[in-house]
């Protein structure tokens, strides 16, 4: 059977419900990555280094200034679209359910999962659902 099949028919049931309600993190020890919670259709959406610089006067830079990013999300076979709240569209991300466990995936990490049948290192995982 062909597997993005299977990815992709479990997808259909997960739109209309909160089982995918959570927040996402590293799957492994990461320095820099991203960190997303998804809430009752909204999501908040953080990046994180432990890289710390400075300007010439010894000010801490910000390494995103653009983040935290928050808004709406659709969901549509997988693929979850964020709009933020200021109306800008930001990368698309796939969910992905491997083992028992929800994942977010980029583009290429979601690629890389249709067609070997694994999760990448380091891939959003569901950590927890909140409160």
């Amino acid at each position: 059977m062909n597997r993005s099949f299977l990815v992709y028919a479990v997808f259909p049931m997960l739109s209309g419900c909160a089982t995918i309600d959570g927040v996402y993190e590293p799957a492994c020890i990461a320095y820099e990555g991203d960190r997303i919670e998804l809430r009752n259709g909204r999501f908040e959406w953080d990046r994180f280094t432990d890289e710390h610089r400075v300007d010439a006067d010894g000010n801490l830079i910000d390494a995103f200034p653009d983040y935290p990013k928050s808004g709406k999300y659709q969901i549509d076979d997988g693929r979850l679209t964020f709009l933020t709240d200021s109306g800008n569209g930001v990368a698309d991300w796939f969910l992905a359910e491997h083992l028992g466990q929800y994942y977010l995936l980029t583009s290429s990490q979601h690629e890389a999962f249709v067609n070997q049948s694994g999760i990448p290192e380091c891939a959003l995982l569901r950590a927890s659902t909140g409160p």
